[in-house]
């Protein structure tokens, strides 16, 4: 199927859902202010509210392609994160709130006539479950009406301030067998940029400033440049450009990511490569200063067909690593460049020194320092999503992604990370 059609009907389906939900809430709340005089004023205002909170949705959908082709007027952007922080705070309890009604359903319907007797006392009002369930839909319900919107709350005041500034984070990276030449090199990763809606010539002009500022030698970038549309091409090709002039030697070394393959990842690549940057597709560069060699493997993103079958993502890179690894010197220190971290379960068995990938964000939203903790939502879902790692001898860094495709953050700053190599 095409690629916007699936992107169109899965953005449509969430939408819709949304729009149900928040329906389903007036419904729970309204019965409060039914014999208020005013119970037409406050329905028009719910549901006015409720319209313009989803108008950016609906538009993204409606609109020909992969979306809004534009970037968004400064003075329209705290609008939009106000609007988005509404879709996303109630999406975020949709789920639950559906998973535990219909276990509620279930409940009611095995206990409908069971009563509840209190084995300890000889007399009893004879409450049925089914009763007893009503009650406690009642209580839920009413934490129906408050969830969504405390953390609408909480959302907007994370997009106003999760994103504001950027953090430059300083690492030092120790790189077996790496040539004297070498040390104190240093380079500079950003990933997940989402050249988009959000993020354009502004916060780039800041990005920009920021890496002439900690005066790095080269840049890697790994993936996700684009947010969904190939339109921000020249924009992304403009900071590139730049980028690359303010590097004692001009190199800026990428690959692609899923979200660069949404709209066309072939265009995207040759826009990339156009621009300056050197777009590693399964190949290697040699990074060199006096008599020291390091070589930079980048693997492509997998866009989900390999050789004519359909197959994993994880075992598609694999294949991807295997044709790069034909052309690895073994004498040579070696950077591989990878977008998804998850791929460091079979990359930290190979001959690598260190991985650098994106694609989390470092989950956005932090509750925790401890990055094992189960409040850092993106620990349920990676092994590995924020920070260093080192296993079996071989390290990965995971970075927090210089911009985003919805701008909330919670102790999760924007990262530019930059790496002395010793």
């Amino acid at each position: 199927m095409n690629r916007v059609i699936v992107f169109k009907l899965v953005f449509t389906t969430i939408t819709v859902a949304l729009l149900l939900f928040q329906i389903v809430i007036w419904k729970k709340i309204a019965p409060r202010f039914s014999a208020s005089k005013r119970y037409k004023i406050y329905r028009a205002l719910y549901f006015s509210v409720l319209l313009i909170s989803q108008s950016i949705l609906w538009l993204a959908i409606l609109t020909p392609g992969r979306g809004i082709s534009g970037a968004f007027p400064e003075w329209y952007l705290p609008i939009h994160r106000v609007l988005l922080a509404i879709n996303y705070s109630h999406f975020f309890w949709l789920l639950p709130l559906s998973s535990l009604w219909l276990i509620g359903m279930i409940l009611k319907r095995l206990f409908r006539h069971a009563p509840l007797v209190d084995p300890d006392h000889e007399h009893s009002d004879g409450v049925s479950r089914s009763d007893f369930l009503r009650k406690a839909a009642g209580a839920a319900a009413f934490g129906v009406n408050l969830l969504p919107a405390a953390t609408s709350v909480a959302a907007i005041s994370g997009m106003f301030l999760g994103s504001r500034e950027i953090w430059v984070n300083e690492r030092r990276i120790q790189i077996k067998n790496l040539h004297d030449d070498l040390k104190g090199l240093r380079c500079a990763q950003l990933s997940d940029i989402h050249v988009g809606n959000l993020i354009h010539e502004k916060y780039l002009e800041a990005t920009l400033d920021l890496v002439r500022a900690a005066k790095v030698d080269y840049v890697f970038v790994t993936g996700d440049i684009i947010d969904n549309n190939n339109a921000f091409l020249p924009v992304a090709g403009n900071f590139f450009a730049r980028l690359r002039s303010a590097l004692p030697w001009g190199h800026v070394i990428g690959v692609l990511g899923n979200h660069d393959y949404i709209d066309n990842g072939d265009k995207a690549a040759q826009s990339f490569g156009d621009a300056g940057m050197n777009v590693l597709r399964n190949e290697i560069f040699d990074v060199k200063r006096g008599r020291g060699v390091l070589q930079v493997a980048g693997l492509d993103y997998p866009a989900f067909v390999f050789r004519g079958q359909r197959s994993e993502r994880g075992e598609i890179a694999q294949a991807y690593f295997l044709e790069v690894q034909k052309k690895l010197r073994a004498d040579k220190p070696v950077i591989v460049l990878n977008h998804h971290p998850s791929d460091f379960e079979f990359l930290k068995k190979e001959r690598v020194d260190l991985v650098l990938s994106g694609h989390t964000h470092g989950g956005q939203i932090r509750f925790s320092d401890n990055r094992e903790s189960l409040f850092n939502g993106a620990r349920w879902g990676y092994k590995y999503y924020v920070d260093h790692y080192e296993e079996n001898g071989a390290q990965l860094y995971v970075n927090r992604g210089l911009g985003h495709w919805f701008p909330l953050r919670v102790g999760c700053p924007p990262e530019i990370t930059v790496f002395t190599l010793v």
